[in-house]
């Protein structure tokens, strides 16, 4: 892993932005700050601007220096932890996508997946596979590309979870045991054995329950999780559970667990533990695992570029003061024998006309091209959109607009029908987004239910 000097963790739960930040100094890492503000944006998620939230960040955060990290929630990811027969990373990428396959609900193709070697034993390794939907993913990326910065990796909120209590030495080397976290912004339950986790998952959070109806569930879902362990990896004495809280202790939580499992229960605070962005900044600072990252390759991609061009800035600046002592020295010059400058502007007047004329011919071939091009014709869409069609769906009209978009309208008797249309015109590679614009019944059922949609070009800027 590189050694960077300055690492910064990043948490956003609801209107809290919470933010470690580690620095380089003598060889470790020290907390250089430490913060967690409430953004002054509105508490409905529906109503928040992204540019509104984007702002707020930026203001919070000031200008990020160093490697960004962002935390996802542990309930927005698939987490499992399996033995894969190999050592190689290159096998080991491709066995992880297959693992997704199986126990993912969504095309892998949809997914951001990524995995994290926690250890291994002759020539098998024990990974951690985590998997989300690229939407969220892109989500946070656009989130602070608005704000000002592309985070350098995409990091699970378990795992930073995992390194504290890891550091903080509370997990026994041998035998199984399991660790409940119960935070307000959700519940993690991580089961290790012999020292490596087995079991990494998210329990979901309180929301509205109260407390009895939540302990119930927790309760229940850490009772199947432990049963299933002993089919999966294997015969053991039964874990002891230790839970993790904030406050007080939640004595109903242990009560629930106990009746439930079958176990010995113990309860520990959490505010004997760093803060979360702190152990997921600590990750990063490891120069012997290579963290999960969900982050998509073409960001890493578009980061280069972008340190290209920021590289590209400084030559043309050194260029610019060195054309600019050019100038000064012919101005000097210049006073000298005004003749000469008189003799340049005219040359690049004579250059003007013949710049402007080829200018104008780009345009024209540029326009020819577009044109000439079939891809994305009317002709193609009407294709497209016919092929995916459904029995039942019928098109009552198709508005078409060169390099721009498609408006479809149309009638079925099922709804179920619509929206199997509207799945399927998704996964269309011709189209770059479809937006459902509306589904209409008629009063009393007198009419099929009607619905209209747009379909974008590549090349639209609505």
């Amino acid at each position: 892993m590189a050694n960077r000097e300055v690492i910064t963790a990043v948490l956003a739960s609801g209107r809290r932005l919470e933010w470690t930040t580690l620095r380089r100094r003598k060889g470790r890492y020290e907390v250089a700050e430490q913060k967690a503000v409430e953004l002054q944006i509105p508490e409905k998620r529906e109503e928040r601007d992204l540019n509104q939230w984007a702002s707020e960040i930026k203001k919070a955060l000031g200008a990020i220096r160093g490697h960004l990290t962002v935390t996802l929630h542990t309930e927005r990811t698939l987490l499992r932890a399996v033995d894969l027969p190999s050592s190689d990373d290159d096998e080991l990428a491709g066995m992880v996508e297959l693992q997704v396959d199986k126990f993912s609900p969504f095309p892998v193709e949809h997914m951001a997946v990524s995995h994290e070697i926690y250890g291994q034993s002759g020539s098998s390794t024990r990974v951690l596979i985590a998997a989300c939907k690229r939407d969220v993913v892109d989500d946070l990326g656009q989130l602070f590309m608005a704000a000002g910065r592309l985070p350098d990796r995409i990091d699970v909120a378990a795992a930073g979870w995992w390194r504290l209590i890891h550091d903080h030495g509370a997990i026994p080397p041998d035998g199984r045991h399991a660790f409940l976290l119960v935070e307000e912004t959700g519940t993690e339950l991580v089961v290790t054995q012999s020292g490596l986790p087995v079991v990494v998952r998210s329990l979901g959070a309180q929301h509205e329950a109260s407390d009895e109806e939540f302990a119930a569930e927790i309760a229940e879902e850490a009772g199947y999780t432990l049963t299933s362990l002993e089919s999966e990896w294997g015969a053991m004495s039964a874990p002891d559970l230790t839970v993790w809280h904030r406050g007080e202790t939640p004595s109903i939580l242990l009560e629930k667990l106990e009746a439930e499992c079958a176990i010995q229960v113990q309860a520990r605070s959490m505010d004997d533990l760093p803060s979360l962005t702190e152990g997921i900044a600590r990750r990063d600072s490891l120069a012997d695992v290579e963290p999960l990252d969900l982050s998509p390759p073409e960001w890493k991609a578009e980061a280069t570029e972008r340190k290209s061009q920021r590289r590209m800035v400084a030559l043309v600046a050194s260029v610019f003061l060195v054309w600019l002592g050019a100038i000064m020295a012919f101005f000097v010059l210049a006073y000298v024998d005004r003749s000469r400058i008189e003799r340049l502007q005219q040359e690049v007047a004579a250059l003007e006309e013949p710049a402007e004329e080829a200018r104008l011919l780009r345009r024209r071939v540029d326009s020819l091209e577009q044109y000439a091009d079939r891809t994305y014709s009317a002709l193609e869409c009407l294709r497209e959109v016919s092929e995916r069609l459904p029995s039942g769906v019928e098109l009552t009209s198709f508005a078409y607009r060169k390099g721009g978009a498609v408006n479809l309208r149309g009638e079925s008797p099922r709804e179920t029908t619509i929206l199997d249309y509207f799945e399927a015109l998704e996964q269309s590679e011709l189209f770059v987004e479809v937006r459902p614009e509306g589904l209409t019944r008629a009063p009393g059922g007198r009419r099929n239910p009607e619905f209209r949609l747009t379909a974008r070009l590549p090349g639209d800027l609505q």
